[in-house]
């Protein structure tokens, strides 16, 4: 029987969890679950990973860039399968994405910027200029935000509209320059936690929402290019199944998403007078009415 430890910061992960047990489903494997969910309370993950440690697990599945590193910061060598990292690197969880060293792998969560500038270009073929509205807080958002610039040069003009507490989305109506097209919006807790004001004054402003977190789509966005946190779930368990079966989690290579998705609002759509072309609609993955 092998004890398998999920350390979960918030329930927008479930996909990702669900995924993972689908992973390990069909790998001749008698496997128990132990399961503990910090519900958003960053401050409560190394406790909870310190109590799967206590009931001895054989393996931690860590279900974002905090509870990952939490687990890792474990002393012993119980190994560590994550997702949806951002920047496994960056944020200390391995050495590099071939080889990772130490005792953590998994799957990285972070769609290619290229894939996104493209994406927006294809949904929003007149916009030119995007205000990116940032939690300026945030590793995550700081690093897409890199990447963007990068991918998106010669091809969008970009205004930084970073934010750092909620309070500064209270007075976005007067942060919004006149001249933009769209709002891009880059993971990022404090934006993820207040998207109502978000949504609010966007529409407003009848500005399209282009977002990095799937779950605002269904909530107000226009359209999102992401991940699929099941499919990356399910690569973590053949990812587990390996290091349970004897290899080492530092030898096996950090994942990246290959096959990004793309979600759309069809009633946003209507609402901001936009018509979503018939292929990007075919292309969708899900499409909210």
């Amino acid at each position: 029987m092998h004890n398998i430890g999920i350390l979960q910061l918030t329930q927008n992960l479930d996909d990702a969890v669900h995924g993972f047990k689908s992973g390990l489903t069909g790998q001749d494997l008698a496997v128990e679950f132990h399961y503990v969910n910090a519900d958003g309370a960053l401050h409560d993950l190394p406790q909870l990973a310190g109590k799967l440690a206590k009931q001895k697990v054989d393996l931690i599945f860590a279900c974002s860039t905090p509870a990952a590193q939490a687990a890792v910061a474990l002393a012993g060598n119980i190994p560590v399968v994550f997702t949806p990292v951002f920047d496994p690197v960056g944020a200390g969880l391995v050495k590099t994405m071939d080889k990772p060293g130490g005792k953590a792998t998994g799957m990285a969560g972070m769609v290619p910027a290229a894939a996104k500038a493209a994406f927006i270009r294809e949904l929003l073929p007149s916009a030119n200029n995007i205000g990116i509205l940032y939690h300026s807080g945030d590793s995550n958002a700081l690093l897409e935000i890199s990447n963007f610039k990068r991918a998106a040069a010669g091809l969008l003009t970009l205004v930084e509209l970073p934010a750092d507490k909620a309070e500064d989305l209270s007075v976005l109506a007067d942060r919004l320059p006149p001249n933009l097209d769209a709002l891009f919006l880059p993971i990022g807790r404090v934006i993820e936690e207040n998207f109502a004001s978000v949504a609010y004054y966007a529409e407003a402003a009848n500005l399209p929402i282009i977002t990095s977190h799937a779950p605002n789509v269904p909530a107000g966005a226009l359209g999102a290019l992401v991940a699929n946190h099941f499919e990356l779930g399910r690569a973590c368990g053949a990812q587990a199944a390996q290091i349970l079966a004897g290899a080492e989690p530092g030898n096996i290579p950090v994942g990246i998403v290959e096959h990004p998705e793309i979600q759309l609002n069809t009633f946003v759509a209507a609402n901001l007078g936009i018509e979503l072309s018939p292929s990007l609609l075919v292309k969708a993955k899900e499409v909210f009415e």
